[in-house]
């Protein structure tokens, strides 16, 4: 159901460099964005994520 309605799922993001970023100059607010590719009838997909600050 979940893909059935435009929610994607993702797992095991490497956020380190992220949250040192945000620990360093205080700002924890980013757009992230993870676009799958689309792939009729498919499962699953590769992904990159990207997180906007």
């Amino acid at each position: 159901m979940i893909p059935a309605i435009g929610i994607s799922m993702g797992e095991i993001f490497y956020v380190k460099e992220l949250a040192e970023d945000c620990a360093k100059d205080g700002v924890y607010e980013f757009f992230f964005t993870a676009p799958p590719m689309h792939l009729p009838g498919a499962a699953g997909s590769p992904i990159n994520p990207q997180a906007i600050k």
